[in-house]
């Protein structure tokens, strides 16, 4: 063969892969891809963050763990056979340098300029992998030129710095050979590192060993020593990488000094003056050997094993993906009890939990769990949605920890017509229903094949639900069964479609004789708002007094009552907020305030105010425009405004 068939195979079917996909997002609005389900600089990054902090980063599963350490082992053993053939980037690159050679533009950085650029995709690396560390998010995201344009810009996506990195991605390639990749890719640096292996390894060993000792050390400051030897060695050793166990090699007494295969290397390398290549610019791509027109001449090892590459990749990846359908690490395993209380406790695992799918998702379960007296810790398992709880079994059995686990619903399918008088309850049993998403996956079934008002749910295995319709819209016992064990929904949020596939089973379903009447089924599936601020519990008795208003049309920014209490929260005097429903169903606002600190007055200027000052959860403050409409309020009343 004249032409490198394994490498432009493994290249071209990932960018057709990738454009098939992204092509898909616009006709199928229920496909939503994961287009890092494979990424090994994520799963290194993550294991970076499991090693420092004992959590992984983002929706990072064992998966890109595995692949990042099948790079690891790749590198090693083969060379930098991901940036040769797999990286979508690199092809890329690659392409664009054709194009900027046809054009007569394109450059070879050499000397003094060359040097100082190569330590740029250093600094990219410390940056990178120190802030994913220190908070669990993948840093790459907001400036990776790939993750950019494959997510159309997620909102993790820093658009300026991702601007930025597409532009010289796309303009560096065509008038500087391997702009990316030789000088601002930070899984370039990293690859260049783990080239020097056993530089790499002993650097790491040491730190283990000071670690072992006692000594406190900071992560950074292994990577900052990592970082400064990956570019020095780079820049002074870069022709002597060892070990290179695969290498491509030259025999001299074949060679007709055609230079054909320095002319055919992507990177530039004069594989023609040299019997063995041992650049760290190699990516063993292969290119050189197929340009090559003498036999025997430019070989892998002295063999012509030309496939081996591409049955490495093959191989590795294989390897990951198998490895990891066994075996998952923990998002997050925190434990907080004793060791004696850790010794005695049991596990409890529960599966199906969809809202555990990211490192944020699994700390605030485990935030929620370390208010529960009697559990010690939590792991949470993103691949499989699933969580594992350390217990004392002297106090839950684990069908109490269920009760625990599950969150209560109270879900609006449709509003109620004026005309709607009465209503009519169903009451079911339903499995395979018990993580959060479900009762919104069966909001969205319900609105689509139902007249249904709404429902609640309750814990008990199976889980309890009742469902309301109108009186004059009631259907079967049969009929909402057939609906409830639909398998697959889909349904619209924002500009988004999405398809699910369902396993609920009703396992019983009984319509409830009594008839509920319409003021007590909006009773019934009200549910209150409550927050304490400003050291509310120091205080009580009689200095604490109530302001009570109507909430009327302003019940239609509910989803915005926190910017409200956030923004009244700044009178010290205010301590707290509520709301109620009264005799007749109307819902009513409640401020809770300290007399001798704030008066009734001040909080209604605050509550009229054309702008409200909110306080996020990260410290910072922000303004908004006041949604709420308080101009009926009179201040002269101290209590039970405008009843």
């Amino acid at each position: 063969m004249k032409t490198n068939w394994y490498k432009k195979i493994f290249q071209y079917g990932i960018l057709i892969l990738l454009a098939l996909m992204a092509v898909r997002i616009f006709l199928d609005k229920a496909y939503s891809p994961d287009f890092e389900a494979y990424c090994p600089f994520g799963g290194l990054q993550a294991l970076g963050s499991f090693l420092e902090r004992n959590s992984l980063s983002c929706s990072m599963t064992t998966v890109q763990i595995l692949m990042g350490i099948a790079l690891f082992a790749g590198i090693v053993l083969f060379g930098k056979l991901f940036c040769g053939y797999i990286c979508p980037l690199g092809s890329v690159v690659e392409l664009l340098g054709k194009a900027g050679d046809k054009l007569g533009i394109r450059r070879t950085l050499k000397g003094v300029a060359d040097k100082i650029m190569r330590l740029l995709k250093y600094v990219l690396l410390f940056i990178t992998f120190f802030f994913t560390v220190k908070s669990s998010e993948l840093f790459c995201k907001k400036f990776d030129p790939y993750y950019a344009l494959a997510t159309g810009f997620d909102t993790d996506v820093v658009v300026l710095w991702a601007l930025a990195a597409i532009i010289l991605l796309f303009l560096g390639s065509v008038f500087i050979r391997m702009f990316w990749c030789r000088y601002l890719c930070p899984l370039g640096a990293l690859s260049n590192i783990f080239r020097y292996t056993w530089v790499f390894l002993i650097i790491a060993g040491i730190y283990s060993i000071l670690l072992i000792t006692g000594l406190s050390i900071p992560y950074y400051y292994l990577l900052g020593v990592v970082v400064i030897a990956g570019y020095i060695l780079e820049v002074f050793f870069a022709g002597k990488v060892k070990p290179n166990p695969v290498k491509i090699t030259r025999n001299t007494s074949g060679c007709i000094d055609c230079k054909l295969c320095s002319k055919a290397c992507p990177q530039g390398i004069d594989v023609a003056g040299t019997d063995v290549v041992s650049d760290i610019d190699c990516t063993m791509c292969g290119d050189c050997l197929y340009s090559c027109p003498e036999k025997d001449t430019l070989q892998i090892n002295r063999t012509n094993k030309r496939w081996l590459p591409a049955a490495v990749i093959v191989l590795l990846a294989g390897t990951g993906i198998l490895v990891s359908s066994f075996w998952e690490l923990p998002t997050i395993d925190e434990k907080w009890g004793t060791p004696v209380q850790l010794k005695s406790a049991l596990v409890y695992e529960q599966e199906g939990l969809k809202n555990i799918k990211c490192f944020g998702s699994s700390m605030a379960f485990a935030n929620k769990m370390r208010r529960v007296p009697g559990v010690y810790g939590v792991a949470t398992f993103v691949g499989s949605h699933s969580v594992r709880l350390y217990y004392d079994p002297d106090r839950y059995t684990e069908e109490e920890l269920m009760g625990i686990i599950f969150v209560p619903q109270k879900k609006v399918v449709s509003t109620a017509d004026n005309d709607v008088e009465n209503l009519v309850a169903y009451n079911l049993e339903i499995d395979h229903f018990f993580d959060p998403l479900d009762a919104s996956y069966l909001t969205y079934l319900l609105r689509q094949k139902s007249n249904a008002s709404g429902f609640i749910t309750e814990f008990a295995c199976p889980v309890k639900v009742t469902i309301f319709f109108p009186e004059d819209k009631a259907i079967t016992t049969d009929e909402l069964s057939s609906i409830i064990h639909t398998r697959n929904l889909t349904y619209e949020s924002g500009d988004h479609q999405f398809a699910v596939k369902l396993k609920y089973k009703v396992t019983s379903v009984t319509k409830s004789d009594s008839i509920i009447s319409r003021t007590d089924y909006g009773r019934f599936m009200y549910s209150p708002l409550v927050m304490k601020f400003n050291k509310y519990s120091s205080y009580g008795g009689e200095i604490l007094k109530n302001l009570d208003f109507r909430m009327g049309k302003n019940r239609a920014f509910k989803s915005r009552y926190s910017y409200l209490v956030s923004h009244v929260s700044n009178d010290k005097g205010v301590v707290a907020f509520e709301t109620y429903l009264d005799d007749e169903a109307v819902e009513y606002g409640r401020f809770v305030y300290i007399d001798t600190i704030t008066d009734p007055g001040s909080i209604i200027a605050a509550m009229q105010s054309d702008t409200l000052v909110i306080t996020y959860s990260n410290g910072k403050t922000g303004k908004v425009e006041n949604p709420f409409d308080f101009a009926y309020l009179p201040t002269d009343r101290k209590n039970e405004l405008n009843k």
